[in-house]
């Protein structure tokens, strides 16, 4: 991208081009509009020898080419084009140079055009240091002068509007957060008889903003009667759509009654499309029964008598046709009592707050915990299996959520030491159990808390992961961009994606530190054919106590191999992962785990370096 100060003009070379005329009184298709027609412009004006205004039509035209990621805290804008191979890509926002931004900054009160004046406001709070929140309000009026019509909200005005909240709450600019509920609220009440979801899409961004109570009922309300509405014309998959969010609501607002009826019409929603389904697809089927299973299921067990709901499984499992389903209905919710760590919360926001740069800030974020201690975690699972023998006498099977079994416990051998074998299992699943608890704790109290507070005060970039993979001594070469990838995932709170990434490439890690401290990490089959092993035979192996140290060998089995843990490494193999189980505590520990093994690695090299 030229330098604007070389090319000879500045702010009455963008006064005098034919700017606002090319984009027009309606971009039919938002950003993507906008870019072409300023793009278009750029060639009249060079056709006609004036390459100055050429060049500057060129560079608005860049900054819209980006296309808006609205969830996206760090980069809400992402390039329209990329290709991997080539190494090429249209514009990001780090693209702009100094030069470019202080031009931009120049012409923005100049400019009246909402599409335009907006993208260039959010860059500048977004790029330019130190931050001018006149930016982020420029760019939040702007975003949300876009009217709310269904014909274009799905035209990047819906993408508009949401990143405007989320400048609000950047800003805490409550205000105005509140007059766009307002606005949303009030076109949330209008009929739109010719778009039957755009109900669903204001009311999915208005629980975005977690509306104030006396509208989020009525919300709720108005949803579950349309996807009711909808249910009854046998609208199954509209109808879904609605429901599912109602539940949603629902649950939000603790109103039992309706949370209930809404999960009771959800599941029977599925039941109902599976039946219609059986005669064209039993594949098909039998996922609308599993999804009615799983929908009763969340309804607690004191309830399940009020809506026969253990009868209803049972037919669903005849329906379904699946060995072990018959268990699920044995299967019970019970909360433990609740722990107060609100003290732990307010320390861990204090130990990462006020860092000059983010750097330091993930040096400080990865350093409140170092992982389990073994020796003391195997002191208190001893004492609990001591004080409690009965839950030893017999064995234990343990099945997954969708009624699975996954691992089995014997019971304890009272005859021999406490080196048995079964005995052994017994304090394994013990360890397992008391550091299951330990990682709640920490994710809860540390470092959930501790990433809302560090992402208010910084922006973790791709690029920014990148450079920390690239001096991590643990990174092995040519995965900087995946290990980095999966990072970034989980400061952009998308857990789910950040674990199915990093499970194969902390496998990775393991195995070429293993070979590097000369372990053999494959095998040879009676064909003489070589394998790499799993991530479970690797941990196993003498040489990894020696590499990676006890504790480390117990976390990493812990989170990843072990089928009375979390796990995580079969789980995301076989894609047995799904949208919530994917976002799980366990899976945020391992994103968090894989961050502190990163950015320690470093600290530890510089300190050798050093000493």
């Amino acid at each position: 991208m030229s330098d604007l100060a070389e090319l000879g003009f500045d702010k009455d070379v963008f006064l005098n081009a034919n700017w606002r005329a090319a984009i027009g009184d309606n971009p039919g298709y938002g950003y993507s509009t906008v870019f072409q027609s300023l793009n278009a412009e750029a060639l009249i004006c060079e056709g006609n020898g004036d390459g100055a205004r050429a060049e500057c039509l060129r560079l608005l035209a860049s900054t819209c080419s980006m296309m808006i990621e609205p969830g996206s805290i760090n980069e809400p804008f992402k390039p329209r084009w990329q290709d991997f191979q080539e190494g090429k890509r249209s514009a990001i926002a780090d693209d702009f140079t100094l030069e470019q931004l202080r031009f931009f900054e120049s012409i923005l009160k100049d400019i009246d055009e909402p599409w335009l004046k907006a993208r260039l406001a959010d860059l500048l709070w977004l790029c330019l240091r130190p931050r001018n929140p006149d930016h982020a309000r420029a760019a939040i009026n702007a975003y949300t002068s876009h009217p709310i019509d269904p014909e274009t909200w799905l035209r990047d005005i819906d993408d508009c509007w949401e990143r405007a909240t989320r400048l609000c709450h950047q800003l805490r600019w409550h205000e105005k957060l509140e007059e766009i509920e307002g606005e949303l609220y009030t076109a949330f009440l209008v009929d739109y008889p010719d778009s039957p979801f755009m109900h669903l899409r204001l009311a999915g961004l208005l629980k975005k903003l977690n509306p104030a109570s006396d509208n989020s009922k009525a919300i709720a309300q108005r949803i579950f009667d349309l996807g009711s509405a909808l249910n009854g014309a046998n609208n199954f998959f509209e109808s879904r759509g609605y429901f599912e969010l109602a539940e949603k609501l629902y649950k939000k607002l603790k109103d039992d009654d309706q949370w209930l009826s809404t999960l009771i019409l959800l599941a029977e929603s599925h039941e109902k499309e599976g039946d219609s389904r059986v005669g064209g697809s039993q594949m098909a089927a039998n996922s609308f029964y599993e999804n009615a299973i799983q929908a009763y299921r969340k309804i607690p067990v004191k309830y399940r008598g009020q809506f026969n709901v253990d009868d209803r499984l049972t037919q669903l499992r005849d329906k379904l046709s699946k060995s072990g389903e018959g268990s699920l209905n044995e299967m019970g919710m019970f909360q433990t009592p609740s722990v107060d760590i609100r003290e732990t919360i307010d320390a861990s926001i204090e130990h990462v707050k006020g860092k000059d740069r983010p750097e330091v800030g993930l040096l400080f974020f990865t350093g409140f915990y170092g992982g389990p201690n073994v020796e003391e975690l195997e002191v208190t699972a001893k004492e609990i299996v001591n004080h409690s023998p009965l839950s030893s006498l017999f064995g234990a099977t343990h099945m997954s959520a969708d009624g699975r079994v996954i691992g089995k416990t014997p019971a304890a051998n009272l005859s021999a030491s406490e080196d048995d074998e079964a005995n052994q299992a017994i304090l394994m699943r013990q360890l397992i159990q008391q550091f299951t608890i330990e990682i709640q704790l920490v994710v809860r109290g540390n470092i959930l808390p501790a990433l809302e507070q560090l992402t208010k005060e910084h922006r973790f970039s791709r690029r920014l992961l990148e450079d920390l993979c690239y001096h991590s001594p643990i990174v092995p070469e040519g995965r900087k961009f995946l290990v980095a990838t999966a990072l970034w995932f989980g400061f952009e709170r998308d857990f789910s994606n950040a674990i199915h990434l990093l499970s194969p490439q902390l496998e990775h890690m393991v195995r070429c530190q293993l070979k590097a401290a000369g372990a053999h990490t494959s095998n040879v089959d009676k064909e003489g054919i070589e394998n790499e092993n799993g991530l479970s035979s690797l941990m196993d192996m003498p040489e990894a106590a020696a590499v990676f140290g006890g504790d480390l060998v117990f976390e990493i089995k812990a989170i990843f191999t072990e089928s009375i843990g979390s796990n995580l490494r079969n789980e995301v193999a076989h894609g047995m992962l799904d949208d919530n189980s994917s976002s799980s505590l366990a899976s945020v520990y391992a994103w968090w785990m894989l961050l502190r093994i990163v950015v320690r690695s470093i600290y530890v090299a510089v300190k050798e370096d050093a000493e």
